[in-house]
């Protein structure tokens, strides 16, 4: 494929900007996009001075809102002239409480974000993609995806367990016709949304959870570098495209006490 076109859904910051900065520099076009337009318009303005000549275009959408991801999916065949790959990255964290301790508002905003709006998203994009005759739509696993269960998550978690259920049904559904459906997998990373997610009140626990993120966890920049040209290969529907797999977290702790790796400051 020359040129492909790609929207990532909430990429002013964190991993979706490094997916961003990967795709430019391997000549892609790129919609950027997040909730708020100055942002999106400040970041999009960054990433042409980093890649000149490059397509860079932002377009601001809340994805729990199925009628701003319409208008990002036609803002951006508007400007690119069709979309290869969309990518429902956009997601918001939970604190670190327990259900009970956790307000309903918050709950319906977890819920709406991380699990309807890829909804919204997966149904626009292949709408959109089943009219072109072409495309991919990627789906961003999370802590949840697999089952297993951490205390102080379980808003979050059950959102991205579902959203792998979604994932899956859909590569099902898209069986026989011309769109990929796909899903990655980052990881642990050390961003602010995944920061922000982490109880530090406890000393004893905090020191714990920085030893194993220390020893599993990375930079969005390194896992973005692993997944943008995988995703760009992919001719397989159904691919769950993982960077911390089982035998890297085996070998990651069976030489911990050797490499001491450190990608949380003290």
């Amino acid at each position: 494929m020359t040129n492909p076109r790609v929207v990532i859904t909430g990429s002013t910051r964190g991993l979706g900007l490094r997916m961003a900065r990967q795709f430019l520099s391997r000549g892609c076009a790129v919609v950027i996009s997040g909730r708020d337009q100055a942002a999106v318009d400040r970041v999009a303005a960054g990433l042409r001075a980093e890649h000149p000549g490059a397509v860079v275009h932002g377009v601001a959408c809340d994805t729990s809102d199925a009628s701003q991801v319409q208008r990002l999916w036609d803002q951006s065949v508007k400007a690119l002239g069709g979309v290869d790959h969309w990518i429902n990255n956009a997601g918001i964290g939970q604190p670190t409480r327990r259900i009970w301790e956790i307000e309903p508002g918050l709950m319906d905003s977890i819920v709406r974000t991380d699990l309807l709006g890829v909804l919204y998203g997966a149904r626009t994009a292949f709408s959109g993609m089943l009219a072109q005759g072409t495309g991919a739509v990627w789906f961003m696993e999370g802590h949840g995806s697999t089952g297993r269960i951490m205390s102080g998550l379980s808003v979050y978690g059950a959102a991205k367990r579902g959203l792998r259920y979604v994932a899956r049904a859909l590569a099902v559904e898209a069986r026989g016709t011309p769109v990929l459906v796909g899903a990655l997998s980052p990881g642990i990373m050390i961003t602010d949304f995944t920061m922000g997610q982490l109880d530090r009140k406890d000393a004893a626990a905090w020191e714990s959870t920085k030893r194993i993120f220390n020893i599993l966890g990375d930079t969005p920049e390194t896992v973005a570098a692993f997944l943008v040209p995988r995703i760009l290969s992919c001719r397989r529907s159904g691919t769950l495209i993982a960077w911390l797999t089982s035998p890297k977290i085996f070998w990651r702790f069976m030489t911990a006490g050797l490499t001491r790796r450190k990608v949380i400051a003290d």
